[in-house]
């Protein structure tokens, strides 16, 4: 993906690459690779990128974003069914309409509610891990009205076409999905938003942007990512095309009309995800105890996570920054809310500041009280639920820590009933804040503190802290808390008594040494790791991955069956024959299948293995 390029619409991508001749199509991933280094000259709306001495391609971006093929041309001769146009075309980041914002209208609905045209990213699993945009991160929204119990001609058709096209690319894997197959997906997903199929649709763009950036060697890409958006793709749109479901998603969030509210702001997270959405969400209180959350997340990359902080909250007319409001409280009349306890923004929204909370006083002190078990059965019930339908808050979890030790990348820490917890990095970017802070947080053995995290669905016993505050009575340089993300701790702002220059990291103690001095790293069971990694080998390579002889020694599934996995074993096992389950034509050479019984057998095994890992997880905190 190339930055600096302009976003398209998505139906520009798929008519440049459906206008290329056969034999072009099969050069266009190596064009789009020797493109996608050259310099984006911008005047304007106009983009130029000089493909060589005599070959210039143009891109016109009214309003910031390519919406038309007719906008895109190239000087060449065989323009516009050329290469260099499909080429260039191929690395541009692609636009999401569903997350673009509209002007607020503030118009009500027949029902009484507020409905908010602005269609934002929830904070997810691709995000932060375990919780805010969950690789994450479909765009949805609600809308006024609701599906019928069942699908139309148009809309069976569109779910049917989006299966396929994510099926031919769990079949070939990310080495064998290029520009073709991704344009085939946005086409599939284009066709089913026009037919109110919102949810596939929503989950389709997800994987198509994860496969561009698999392909352009983003970073941030994370195989683990685009492994649980095509394990929610093929879910989603399995469910609907078996009749298990005839949920479609919705084109618009309802907002209802909450009244008024006394909040109290708690913290800020950034949010960063591999979709190519990022921003700020905040939480805050009320005064019974109920968390509510602000977003501010919109198509950006980590500059924009970065400055989320700094933001102006969009409430009223208040002028709060998202940090400011966590330090301070808001009296908020005519107050409109989705469902999960989003708050809403629109014309009827007024906010006036008021005074905030500490964190160890009411109403925020209860969040606290919650027994650890309660905390972590509520927030592991959260994550199981798909980002858009979480209720705000529903997945952090309240803790009172004390640090014990580090090992340079984790820290070693006990809550105050003696679990013990690592912590570790939210979102590993250097925009943010999350790693210096924890590295200043582990120089400091024996510091108590009250801690706001997620757990790692993925690591037993983890957690990804957010934001930190001391406890009663202990003093450090802060104003009141300090959010990871955002803010920058310093040595100085902790009580010197427990700074330590460099702290070792901790050490199996000998036998017969008490439980508290023995401290390992979380790590995930070696087990369950043999099928998550056949998952998301299959998700790399496709299907042809799983054909090869397994080799010496006792099969994965042995192991499995040895670690008194049997069910896991059994889908393994389903998942390897549907994967070497190809027919032979009449000459003896293999064939093609539709695809369908082998993306059924890996959803299956990608399925356990997430539910086996939350529950292992989940375990690993009840001792």
């Amino acid at each position: 993906m190339n930055a600096s390029l302009p976003p398209i619409d998505p139906p520009v991508l798929v008519e440049a690459v459906d206008g290329l001749p056969a034999r072009l199509r099969k050069k266009l991933d190596d064009a789009a690779g020797r493109f996608a280094g050259l310099a984006v000259v911008a005047d304007g709306e106009r983009y130029t990128v000089a493909i060589d001495d005599a070959t210039t391609v143009t891109l016109l971006a009214p309003g910031g974003v390519v919406r038309t093929a007719a906008e895109v041309t190239c000087t060449c001769l065989l323009a516009p069914n050329c290469l260099h146009r499909a080429g260039v075309l191929s690395n541009a980041p692609v636009w999401d309409a569903a997350a673009a914002p509209e002007a607020t209208t503030g118009a009500e609905t027949e029902a009484g509610a507020e409905v908010e045209p602005g269609a934002e990213v929830e904070p997810g699993a691709a995000v932060e891990p375990g919780a805010a945009v969950e690789p994450g991160a479909a765009v949805e929204a609600k809308a006024a009205e609701e599906p019928g119990d069942e699908l139309g001609v148009a809309q069976r058709a569109a779910v049917e076409h989006v299966w396929r096209a994510a099926v031919a690319v769990l079949g070939d894997g990310v080495s064998g999905s290029g520009t073709v197959a991704r344009a085939a997906l946005l086409r599939a997903a284009h066709e089913a938003q026009a037919t109110k199929v919102y949810k596939p649709a929503a989950a389709a763009r997800v994987v198509a942007t994860l496969l561009q950036a698999a392909r352009g060697d983003d970073p941030h890409y994370r195989l683990a990512d685009l492994s649980e958006a095509m394990r929610e793709l093929l879910l989603v749109t399995h469910a609907l095309r078996t009749g298990a479901s005839t949920e479609l998603g919705t084109a618009r969030r309802q907002y209802h009309v909450e009244g008024s509210l006394r909040l109290y702001g708690l913290c800020s997270t950034a949010v960063l995800a591999g979709t190519g959405h990022a921003g700020v969400v905040t939480y805050a209180a009320d005064r019974d105890g109920r968390l509510w959350m602000v977003a501010d997340v919109m198509p950006g990359d980590a500059r924009r996570a970065a400055r989320g902080g700094d933001a102006t909250l969009a409430m009223g007319e208040t002028a709060l920054t998202h940090r400011g409001f966590t330090r301070a409280g808001l009296v908020v009349t005519g107050a409109t809310a989705a469902g999960g306890g989003r708050l809403g923004a629109g014309r009827g929204v007024r906010a006036v500041t008021a005074s905030g909370a500490a964190w160890h006083e009411e109403p925020l002190a209860g969040l606290w009280a919650e027994p650890v078990a309660a905390q972590v059965h509520r927030a592991f019930a959260a994550l199981a639920v798909p980002v858009t339908e979480r209720v705000a808050g529903a997945d952090l979890l309240f803790l009172t820590v004390t640090i014990r030790g580090t090992d340079g990348d984790a820290i070693q820490a006990e809550h105050a009933d003696g679990t013990p917890l690592t912590l570790r990095v939210a979102v590993d970017h250097p925009a943010l804040g999350y790693r210096e802070n924890l590295r200043v947080l582990g120089r400091a053995p024996g510091l108590r503190m009250l801690l706001i995290a997620r757990p790692d669905p993925g690591r037993p016993g983890t957690v990804l802290p957010l934001a930190v505050a001391p406890v009663e009575g202990e003093r450090w340089r802060v104003d009141g808390h300090a959010d990871l993300a955002f803010d920058r701790l310093h040595g100085s702002q902790l009580p010197q008594e427990h700074l330590r220059e460099e702290v070792p990291a901790a050490r199996p103690a000998a036998a017969g040494a008490a439980a508290e001095e023995v401290w390992r790293p979380a790590v995930r069971d070696p087990a369950l790791q043999l099928l998550s990694a056949q998952v998301e080998r299959t998700v790399n390579g496709g299907r042809v991955m799983l054909t090869f002889p397994a080799g010496r020694g006792p099969s994965d599934a042995s192991r499995l069956r040895r670690a008194r996995l049997d069910a896991g074993a059994a889908l393994l096992d389903r998942l390897l024959d549907a994967a070497n389950d190809r027919p032979r034509n009449a000459f003896g050479r293999l064939g093609d299948d539709d695809g369908t019984a082998f993306a059924q057998a890996w959803l299956a095994a990608a399925t356990y293995a997430d539910a086996a890992a939350r529950a292992l997880a989940e375990a690993s905190w009840l001792g």
